[in-house]
């Protein structure tokens, strides 16, 4: 039987704000109490914006259906594909 590995991470999916709302990111992250959180801030069409505020490794894993976008503010983040790190 296959087991599910838990990670602590904080997410929440439900919508924040509604479109075209100005969203005071940096009171957010100061907000944050998690080494690893992640908060749907909004809707745009069919996509959503997510704040992702993480401190060391993220577990590999993948999108089949989905893509991802990532708009670093401050730090480093490597992303390791299949065949490479960017």
């Amino acid at each position: 039987m296959s087991e599910t590995k838990s990670y602590p991470y904080a997410t929440f999916l439900d919508i924040k704000f509604p479109a075209l709302t100005l969203v005071d990111v940096p009171s957010l992250v100061k907000a944050c109490k998690d080494k690893w959180y992640n908060q749907t801030l909004c809707k745009v069409n069919d996509s959503v914006v997510r704040l992702g505020v993480m401190q060391g490794e993220y577990h590999w894993h993948k999108h089949d259906r989905d893509d991802e976008f990532f708009f670093v503010l401050e730090g480093h983040f490597i992303i390791d594909l299949e065949d490479r790190s960017v």
